[in-house]
């Protein structure tokens, strides 16, 4: 019976002596191996077993059976391989006498060594209080052997194992973890570190620049070479902080164009300073009345006393040359004209907007008369021109022009009088298409005479839309009301249409020729 695994046999295991007795124990494997007594003076040989579903190893004689490994056997990575293979099965099938035999001389040959295996004693006692506390610590190993990134695992086994640290992770799988974890955050670091020193260096090296190169003797930017300057810097210990030659001279053009470049910024911004102090001067001679949009540079160096001329705004210097001058004047003084002729059209543009406001109102006061019928369209402007000119509307447009009131008026007139026309012709025509005679007299109201319209026209789709459009239209004034009024003044009346007569229209006489038409008929 092995005591660890529970299983039972009839056949003598291969470990046991031929004169020894097993002992039988009790143990379910629920707790920890019991062990039992030789029963004679036979020396009993240890064997290192591995439970399969635990995968933990223990240790058996035959007679006891621990999970601690006996001082007996030697150590770890001396132990035979054929220990192992030997009770691989684990008990699990029954063995002949010929493979215990096999097994006996195996044991005699002289055993090869193997690697030290991790110890899963769940037993085991640890010093720290958490895995990441393990953890921890094994990493500190790690950086207390120095362990460098690219380390490969077998040597990081030889140089750590000796260390009570190195078990603080308790399985392979952990360790090879906590290596990589070591080993990409050691990486990032050396890199920082290195990326680090050659910031300080290069740094080290350009304020070395920096010192010497301005008064060193021959150094001209944009034209000096290194090998011109290079004996009089390597003079400094800052020369070295660079290693390589080349990047020497890199860092060395690098500086020397970006010197360049400062000089440039340096000399234009004293150049921006000259210009903007000059167009303050300009300035302050405007705001005097000195200068003008119609200034010319002649007329301005005239126009200045001496105090002024020696003004170190305006005077010559090297950041301002007299050509520089006379284009920032000329600049200037097209911004005036700029600025001049802006304010006239916008002056322009109101006074226009002004005048059409006041021309507008003056075409209201026509309108208004015309719909009062003080305005016709056969009215002519002295009849209405003292009348006209008395309302308010008519001094502001007089203003503009002696004749642009009158102009206004005819204008208005004409436009109203050509409609007329136009609409009094398509009236007469509809009139003459009557059949019956049609007399226009004080007894005929506006309603019957359109009534009368719209009858006549009403056969005539065409016909009837333009009467309807100029019974709707009054613009000012309605062409029915004006037409209507002109036959009713002079009574006019409207004979019927022969139908046995060539021609196609009736005809329209005063009351007077009515009569001598029908004495004559």
């Amino acid at each position: 019976n092995n005591t660890v695994t529970g299983f039972s046999t009839y056949d003598r295991p291969a470990t046991l002596p031929a004169t020894s007795a097993i002992a039988n124990s009790t143990n379910n494997g629920n707790g920890p191996p019991k062990t039992t007594s030789p029963t004679d003076s036979t020396k009993l040989i240890w064997h290192t077993y591995t439970d399969e579903s635990t995968g933990k190893k223990y240790y058996s004689d035959g007679v006891t059976t621990t999970w601690t490994r006996p001082p007996e056997l030697p150590p770890e990575e001396d132990s035979s391989k054929t220990s192992t293979a030997a009770t691989s099965a684990n008990g699990s099938h029954k063995r002949t006498s010929a493979t215990v035999d096999e097994e006996n001389d195996e044991s005699s040959k002289p055993r090869k060594p193997k690697k030290k295996k991790l110890s899963n004693d769940p037993s085991s006692s640890t010093p720290y209080n958490s895995k990441t506390e393990a953890i921890a610590a094994f990493k500190g190993l790690l950086l207390a052997k120095d362990i460098a990134p690219t380390t490969k695992w077998n040597d990081v086994v030889r140089i750590c194992a000796d260390d009570a640290r190195w078990e603080a992770c308790t399985t392979l799988g952990e360790r090879k973890q906590a290596l990589a974890e070591y080993q990409t955050k050691r990486a990032n670091e050396l890199r920082d570190v290195k990326r680090q020193e050659k910031v300080r260096a290069k740094e080290a090296y350009q304020r070395l620049l920096n010192d010497m190169l301005p008064t060193a003797k021959g150094f001209t930017p944009g034209t000096s070479r290194f090998m011109d300057v290079r004996d009089s810097l390597a003079k400094d210990d800052r020369f070295y902080a660079v290693d390589d030659e080349t990047a020497r001279e890199e860092l060395f053009y690098d500086f020397v164009e970006e010197l360049r470049k400062r000089e440039e910024r340096t000399k234009r911004n004293k150049k921006r300073e000259a210009k903007e102090a000059f167009l303050a001067f300009l300035k302050v001679r405007e705001e005097d009345g000195k200068l003008t949009f119609a200034s010319t540079w002649p007329s301005f160096l005239s126009s200045l006393d001496e105090t002024e001329r020696n003004d170190s705004r305006f005077s010559v210097s090297p950041n301002l040359s007299d050509s520089d001058r006379q284009l920032y004047f000329a600049d200037y003084v097209i911004e005036l004209q700029t600025i001049e002729d802006e304010k006239r059209r916008r002056i322009r543009d109101a006074r226009r907007r002004a005048e059409k406001a006041q021309r507008d109102a003056y075409r209201i006061l026509l309108r208004t008369m015309a719909e009062a019928g003080s305005i016709l369209p056969s009215t002519r402007w002295r009849s209405v021109e003292e009348k006209v000119a008395s309302d308010p509307s008519f001094e502001p447009v007089q203003a503009q022009g002696r004749e642009v009131p009158r102009e206004l008026f005819d204008d208005f007139v004409r436009e109203w009088n050509d409609e007329y026309r136009r609409d009094r012709a398509t009236l007469n025509r509809v009139l003459s298409l009557s059949k019956t005679d049609f007399k226009v007299d004080d007894s005929t109201t506006m309603d019957d005479f359109t009534n009368k319209l719209l009858d006549l026209s009403g056969p005539s789709p065409d016909l009837y839309g333009e009467v309807r459009r100029i019974l709707n239209r009054e613009n000012p004034l309605s062409s029915t009301r004006l037409f209507f009024d002109e036959l009713r003044a002079e009574k006019v009346v409207v004979l019927k249409k022969d139908d046995e007569s060539s021609e196609d229209e009736g005809e329209i006489v005063e009351e007077g020729e009515v009569e001598e038409t029908k004495k004559a008929t």
